[in-house]
């Protein structure tokens, strides 16, 4: 981890790749959102997105998918449980706070380190949906993650508990709960209601009765 002039960066010292570095008010996650961002987005459809939509997003991760949800009006409670991450979205949250253009979607943004495990077990309130985005496994070389995922995937490894996480989420009497997963990937064992398929990924979607 080290400190820069743009802001915390987690550097991979075994690496030549670019350190990894959150910035939601950066042009290029501006331009995520301008050009088939939005409602258009894969994430926004499979989560129902509209204002004042509760969210708990179990895998916070880089924080995109959460800013994405609340820039569309949805209140989210990011859970993190990596420490490093965590400082990572802290720095880059007191960052965003600088552009007023993005104080509406920060008030809806919610940020709790602990492991998404011990949250569901004890959440008092349900929400209208809830979002699990498990580090993917290791891809072959000709399909490696690119950028900052690969260093992620370095330094986090892969989500083992991510069937246990699913199967807390769906006990939970979450209307909503949606599973982000490779397109091809078969190891969740609970058929979904009905998913939305993108070039490289899938969002399951489970609904309950």
């Amino acid at each position: 981890m080290q400190q820069s002039s743009k802001g915390l960066r987690l550097r991979d010292t075994a690496s030549v790749q670019h350190p990894v570095h959150i910035d939601f008010a950066s042009g290029q996650f501006g331009y995520r959102m301008r050009k088939g961002g939005g409602r258009q987005e894969l994430l926004a459809k499979a989560v129902g997105a509209k204002k004042g939509l509760k969210v708990v997003d179990c895998t916070a991760g880089l924080g995109r998918d959460a800013f994405l949800l609340a820039s569309l009006g949805c209140n989210v409670t990011m859970i993190e449980r990596s420490a490093e991450m965590v400082l990572l979205l802290e720095d880059a949250l007191a960052r965003a706070r600088m552009h007023e253009n993005l104080l509406t979607t920060l008030s809806r943004l919610t940020l709790v380190e602990a492991d998404a495990l011990d949250v569901l077990q004890r959440m008092e309130e349900v929400p209208d949906a809830i979002t699990i985005d498990p580090m993917f496994p290791k891809r072959r070389k000709s399909a490696l993650v690119k950028g900052d995922m690969q260093v992620l995937q370095r330094f986090l490894g892969v989500d083992e508990d991510a069937q246990a996480l699913l199967d807390l989420a769906l006990d939970c009497s979450c209307p909503r709960v949606v599973l982000k997963r490779p397109i091809h990937d078969q190891s969740v064992e609970v058929k979904p209601t009905y998913s939305l398929k993108g070039s490289s990924v899938r969002f399951d979607v489970f609904i309950s009765a």
